[in-house]
């Protein structure tokens, strides 16, 4: 049997690829699931439309499942993270014996050791770049269904900011790609749809923020379930002032703890500093 999970707090980006690995499972006859515990506002549309559809019938499961069924001949496929503590279901990585790394995001200090297979791309846009490379010129026959397409286009289009950031020849051969096998743009641009409150919650943020040394800093002093979610919309936007290098944007979580959602136009690499405030993803 078959796990895939993306990182906790999943995106489209992880949920896109593990939807499209699910499906070339399915086109290889093996039996797969995604490990999913909750359901955010960014994937909700998404994952609802997989729901409804008798293709994706039981593909989701929870961590207690996967742990339940879960042996050391399970293969693990882990998407858009390389740091076990971020995985979606950390324990699976200590019961499997198999496992697979397929991401983009530059090495951290934490790593996934003694997998199977590490695919690991630094210079790639987006996870679901990667794995439309992967239905392209696997061996095997690969049918992607339209909404795994959809799916995988939104992942890539999140990732680079519509197609701004990140974006080489390779995305746009991945795009169209998808865009035959039936992916609808304006489908996808409807995944991205938020609430007039979380809207409002944005904008409230961005109007707080000050510019220091280039960048743009905002502190939310309030709290919110959907903060997750708006605060990195809000660092992009922040991205989009003029002489602004980079943007960071402060929240309080449940428990209590600081997180940051810091973004760059690429001249200031805000990975470094966040890993020296002990983060990085």
């Amino acid at each position: 049997n078959i796990y895939i999970m993306g990182h906790k707090y999943p995106d489209l980006d992880a949920m896109g690829a593990a939807v499209g690995i699910f499906d070339i499972c399915k086109s290889c006859g093996k039996s797969a699931h995604i490990v999913l515990d909750d359901v955010n506002d960014s994937i909700e549309e998404f994952v609802k439309r997989v729901k409804k559809q008798e293709y994706y019938k039981g593909v989701f499961v929870t961590c207690e499942d996967a742990i339940k069924n879960c042996n050391k001949d399970t293969v693990v496929i882990v998407v858009d993270t390389h740091r076990p503590s971020y995985t979606e279901c950390q324990e699976l990585l200590n019961i499997a014996k198999k496992v697979i790394v397929i991401d983009h995001h530059r090495r951290g200090v934490e790593f996934i050791k003694d997998t199977v297979l590490l695919f690991h791309e630094i210079y790639v846009s987006s996870t679901c770049e990667m794995v439309t490379e992967l239905v392209q010129y696997i061996e095997d026959d690969v049918r992607i269904n339209k909404l795994t397409a959809e799916g995988l286009l939104a992942g890539i289009s999140l990732d680079t900011k519509n197609f701004a950031f990140k974006t080489g020849v390779r995305t746009f051969e991945a795009a169209a790609v998808l865009r035959k096998m039936g992916a609808d743009t304006i489908t996808v641009k409807k995944m991205f749809s938020s609430s007039i409150d979380s809207y409002k919650r944005k904008t409230q943020i961005v109007a707080e923020a000050e510019i220091y040394r280039k960048c743009a800093i905002a502190p939310c002093d309030f709290y919110a379930d959907d903060l997750r979610i708006v605060a990195p919309q809000a660092a992009d936007e922040l991205l989009t002032i003029k002489n602004v290098d980079a943007s960071f944007v402060l929240f309080k979580t449940m428990s209590n703890e600081i997180s940051i959602s810091a973004r760059s136009m690429g001249n200031l690499n805000v990975q470094l500093i966040m890993e020296a405030l002990g983060g990085g993803g």
